[in-house]
């Protein structure tokens, strides 16, 4: 449970920070859209202030109020056109003379005017665009206002040299800009709730490699301190008894020098393999392909392994059938080779047959090893190519190796871009077959 616990904060801190992301993002999301929003429709009623300033100031024979009444319905008028952004069912426009008094009264109406006369000149706002509150009679009404000084030159006598009070109202666009704020927050809030379940999956997906990583690595320490610890108690042990023994000649102690020998030949060979599993998880081995003719290559290295199956009394055969060159790292290969092979002396006994067959195809070429030793249970076959995996857990370093060699010759495949497998030999033994791309 204690082991958990880590993965659990982990999780937890990747859940609370894309939550904070997905939060963060809504809220720029939803303030920017109600902001262009609310912004496009008090542009737009400000460039209705704008029109109307220029129809009273410029040369414009039309009278500039607009007086409640029954609609005018000409013929061939298109009602499908969206309505005009001043339209004159909302505008109204107050002339107040030098003093502030209301010359246009009559032409506001009765119902109008009661609640526009509340409007007080304020020459302070001239050409200012404001906005404006007025209330009569507990209703109260928003514009948006822009007091303007007409010329004296202008063609419309009522409002020549006069102040006027342009105003809009702007009721149901704020009504419109609530609205449309309340649906934005129930949304924001929706796809909110909906971001908690996603994060929630996104945090366990993006947990399950770091979960493996530290599995592997657990695994990994714990199995290496294992198989370190052997080879250094015995050599520990050998030493000890020597010191026991002072007056003793290396001949008489040649079984303990021996030994300790041995053992620290397979713990430099152990730690060379951790060492390059260790650097192979941090991608810190860079391999170094060149292109190689595959025939002389093979050659040439296969000579020292036919001398040891010649000394363990073991029969050695090789046929290259390849004339391609391949792109390739030569020491990781060779490493490869080696690793196949020392299994196949391991697990063989005199009288045994070990043979390499290197063929090609148009794209790879294949590295097919054998021998006639024991077969590897099926049970097993699936699980040789993982860390410190041993066919047969009673076997030591000295008869069973470490279990390192092949996790080691599946990396290196993989670095080729390869494939490697496993499979029995009819009648008798085992057969690994590794097929890497020529790359060229």
């Amino acid at each position: 449970m204690a082991a958990n616990n880590p993965q659990r904060k982990q999780q937890r801190r990747l859940f609370i920070n894309e939550l904070v992301a997905f939060a963060i993002l809504f809220l720029s999301l939803g303030l920017i859209i109600y902001l262009f929003f609310s912004q496009s429709v008090y542009r737009n009623i400000d460039h209705s202030l704008t029109v109307q300033k220029q129809q009273l100031t410029k040369m414009n024979n039309q009278q500039p109020s607009h007086k409640m009444g029954p609609p005018t319905i000409r013929d061939g008028r298109d009602f499908s056109q969206p309505p005009s952004v001043n339209s004159p069912f909302r505008t109204n426009e107050i002339i107040f003379d030098e003093h502030g008094k209301i010359e246009n009264a009559a032409a506001l109406g009765n119902r109008n005017y009661q609640l526009l006369s509340k409007a007080k000149l304020n020459k302070a706002t001239l050409n200012k665009i404001q906005d404006m509150t007025l209330t009569y009679n507990s209703i109260t009404s928003h514009f948006r206002s822009l007091l303007i000084k007409v010329p004296k030159s202008a063609p419309d006598k009522r409002s020549a040299g006069k102040y006027v009070l342009i105003l809009e109202n702007v009721d149901s666009d704020l009504l419109a800009i609530n609205s449309f704020k309340k649906a934005l927050i129930v949304t924001l809030i929706a796809f909110w709730l909906l971001a908690i379940a996603v994060a929630f999956l996104l945090s366990r997906s993006s947990m399950k490699p770091i979960i493996k990583s530290w599995q592997r690595q657990r695994e990994f320490s714990s199995n290496a301190a294992h198989e370190l610890r052997t080879p250094l108690t015995v050599i520990q042990n050998q030493m000890e008894a020597m010191l026991t023994k002072p007056k003793a000649t290396i001949l008489s102690e040649i079984d303990a020098v021996s030994t300790t020998l041995d053992e620290t030949r397979h713990l430099k060979i152990l730690t060379d393999r951790l060492l390059t599993l260790a650097r192979s998880d941090s991608d810190i081995i860079q391999i170094q392909k060149q292109p190689i003719q595959l025939k002389p290559w093979f050659e040439s290295m296969l000579p020292p392994y036919s001398e040891i199956a010649a000394s363990q009394s073991k029969a050695f055969t090789s046929f290259i059938e390849t004339n391609q060159t391949a792109d390739i790292d030569p020491d990781l290969i060779k490493q490869l080779v080696t690793i196949i092979f020392d299994n196949a002396f391991k697990y063989t006994q005199a009288g045994d047959s070990i043979g390499i067959t290197i063929l090609n195809d148009e794209r790879h070429f294949t590295i097919r090893i054998s021998n006639t030793g024991d077969r590897i249970p099926d049970d097993d076959k699936q699980h040789i190519f993982e860390r410190f995996y041993r066919t047969d857990p009673s076997r030591t370093p000295t008869t069973g190796g470490h279990g390192l060699g092949l996790a080691i010759a599946q990396w290196i495949v993989k670095e080729h871009h390869g494939k490697i497998s496993v499979r029995d030999q009819q009648p008798k033994g085992t057969v690994f077959e590794i097929q890497i791309p020529l790359g060229l």
